[in-house]
């Protein structure tokens, strides 16, 4: 019988498959919306005292710069911290692995809020229809609301992208300090 050069391989060699644990992404993805709550109260708490409702011309001007800042750092730390839980809820310290854990918690994340946003904007076109009052807005003025979300969205959605891999990176990269009691045996390498 002929030997090839699978049967020639030793046990080192071989590298177990890496497995996505669903358990460790979603326990990340619930530590970065736990985050982005507080984040955006503490954001909004400070909002809602600076500004005088009532005063028309700071209102109509619309999100200020501080704002879209606060948003994208929101976004950025919170799935930074879900990515990095993730990892180390998974419990391997498989770098590359905590990447991907990182990546996935961002993707639910974004489809997550997509989603959410998406149902509004179908209940304020229900709404208009249905013959609530809207008031009516300068286009001008509704392009430059829409295109600053739309550049505050895309803000996060990248600085988030690569927050929640680095932050899956680092817990793998990490994870031995969450487990220093346990035994076991380096993954992939």
């Amino acid at each position: 019988m002929a030997t090839t050069s699978a049967d020639l391989r030793s046990a080192a060699d071989v590298r177990e498959h890496p497995v996505m644990h669903w358990g460790a992404v979603f326990a990340g993805w619930f530590v970065a919306a736990g985050t982005a709550v507080v984040l955006y109260a503490f954001g909004l708490a400070i909002g809602f005292s600076a500004i005088d409702p009532r005063d028309a011309a700071v209102v109509s001007r619309g999100i200020s710069a501080g704002t879209i800042v606060w948003m994208i750092l929101t976004w950025g730390a919170a799935l930074w911290a879900g990515g990095m839980f993730a990892s180390w809820f998974d419990g391997r310290n498989d770098t590359e692995m905590g990447v991907v854990r990182g990546l996935t918690v961002w993707g639910l994340s974004v489809t997550v809020a997509g989603l959410l946003v998406a149902r509004g904007l179908v209940h304020i076109g229900a709404a208009a229809t249905a013959g609530a009052t809207v008031q009516t807005i300068d286009p001008a003025l509704l392009a430059r609301y829409v295109a600053a979300a739309m550049w505050t969205a895309f803000g996060c959605a990248v600085l988030s992208l690569v927050t929640a891999a680095f932050g899956g990176w680092l817990g793998a990269h990490h994870v031995h300090h969450v487990y220093h009691l346990r035994k076991y045996e380096p993954h992939g390498r």
